[in-house]
């Protein structure tokens, strides 16, 4: 999936996709199911086989690498790959951006073993329709339309979360995207907003990320001009990194931004708010549909 821009000079990186995920059931020598529709199975081919090459059909329909875990019942495992266009396929490592907390494979690094052409996909090809949304928005920022960008971003946004649900990976990463245009337009409230709603459920998830989303989420509400909108976002902020901080170390990044937002309700500010914010930090790829 492709990015959609490079590092912003103001300090708010740019929210990467992570490849599309499917989770795929093993319940036989023959039988497989991908996300809730049967594998087909060619005669002579084993049914890892084809798991591989069906992902290889929806890598080359999103031109980029797909990720799946595999839970293969008969053999009580469950593996977690990636799949690339070429049908080269490796397992992710556990501290990789967008890994899975499922087990890893028993087999190390090679998942079965890749021959014979991809069949035919019968499936709604959804990763391709969404990475052809991510480009229409990409160029529309590079053209310097924010607004239409942030128009788009908002509807891919409504898509993913109307039929995956809020909390679906690509739905939160479209959600992180709307408030990173949001913010090269200038509208810092949408911005905090839509960067808390990310944090807030990736909280409530549990993921790792989480962290370096409120991060994201504080660089937001720093550029906000209007003390009773920063007020109570900033309470928010503040949860939110306390239950970060009761699940993790925190490294110095997060630490001096849970202060400073500690600091808004210890003593008031002296001055107003300047739109450059008091300049937190954040870290480049801190996001991975």
């Amino acid at each position: 999936m492709p990015e959609l821009t490079a590092l912003d000079p103001s300090g708010l990186p740019a929210p990467v996709l992570p490849p599309p995920h499917f989770d795929v059931f093993v319940f036989g020598e023959h039988e497989a199911h991908l996300d809730g529709e049967r594998v087909g199975v060619a005669d002579g081919q084993s049914v890892h086989e084809a798991i591989l090459d069906l992902l290889q059909q929806h890598a080359r329909d999103c031109r980029g690498p797909v990720r799946a875990t595999v839970f293969d019942r008969p053999d009580a495992r469950t593996v977690c790959i990636e799949v690339a266009p070429d049908g080269s396929s490796r397992i992710p490592g556990p501290d990789e951006e967008g890994s899975w907390s499922a087990a890893p494979s028993a087999e190390g690094e090679s998942y079965g073993s890749h021959r014979g052409p991809a069949p035919v996909s019968h499936r709604d090809p959804a990763p391709a329709a969404v990475a052809e949304r991510v480009q229409h928005i990409r160029e529309a920022v590079d053209g310097g339309d924010t607004e239409h960008a942030g128009l788009l971003a908002a509807a891919l946004r409504e898509r993913l979360t109307g039929d995956h649900g809020a909390g679906h990976p690509q739905a939160l990463e479209a959600r992180a995207m709307e408030a990173y245009v949001a913010h090269l337009a200038g509208d810092h409230p949408l911005a905090t907003s839509l960067a808390i709603g990310v944090a807030r459920i990736r909280c409530g998830l549990g993921d790792a990320r989480a962290a370096d989303d409120v991060l994201r989420a504080t660089a937001a509400w720093e550029r906000l001009l209007d003390e009773r909108a920063a007020s109570a976002h900033g309470r928010e902020l503040l949860h939110l990194w306390t239950h970060v901080a009761g699940k993790r170390r925190l490294d110095h990044a997060h630490a001096e931004a849970m202060r400073l937002v500690r600091q808004h309700f210890i003593a008031p500010d002296t001055g107003t708010r300047g739109h450059g914010g008091r300049g937190t930090a954040v870290p480049r790829d801190t996001c991975a549909l």
